[in-house]
């Protein structure tokens, strides 16, 4: 009897061909998994940032006096009330002095942030929108991981809501 080698061959490459299909079918597997995990481990880390930047803002800084030129911890308010002169003073680091990757150093944090309160704030005689980030404003924002953090606060002796977005380019 004679035996037909092609159909020996043939049962190889669909042997093989199994193997390569149900392997990428695992890696494929394997990626998605991971790949859902980091997006909420990105998450969670991004909120846990928020938090701690909303802490360091609703706090009154150190020292308590802080300007430009000695501030360790930045802090706006005091008593649970922004602080107008603290917030000149961020205002100015941020846009006068272009010190924004300071303040992110003295927060701790590689994200971006810009907050703003329920109402525009004034500096130096000035109406402003918020501080953060130079040119971002809440209107015109457009990154895919943003975190919205939203404390109350007391500004010119009314409760407003205070905001933070957070976010990594």
């Amino acid at each position: 009897m004679k035996t037909n080698k092609r159909a020996q061959i043939w049962g190889i490459d669909l042997m093989s061909g199994m193997v390569l299909f149900v392997v990428g079918m695992v890696i494929l597997f394997v990626y998605s998994l991971n790949q859902s995990n980091e997006v909420q481990d990105n998450f969670e880390l991004l909120f846990y940032e928020g938090k701690t930047i909303a802490d360091n803002f609703l706090s009154s800084g150190y020292p308590s006096d802080w300007n430009s030129t000695n501030v360790i911890t930045i802090g706006i308010s005091d008593d649970s009330k922004l602080n107008e002169t603290k917030l000149e003073n961020l205002y100015e680091m941020i846009y006068i002095d272009s010190n924004y990757s300071t303040t992110k150093n003295l927060l701790n944090t590689q994200y971006d942030y810009y907050f703003f309160l329920n109402q525009n704030m004034t500096i130096n005689s000035a109406e402003i929108e918020g501080i953060g980030k130079p040119g971002i404003t809440k209107n015109n924002i457009n990154v895919k991981n943003l975190i919205k953090i939203t404390r109350f606060t007391i500004y010119q002796n009314k409760t407003t809501p205070f905001y933070i977005y957070i976010w990594k380019e």
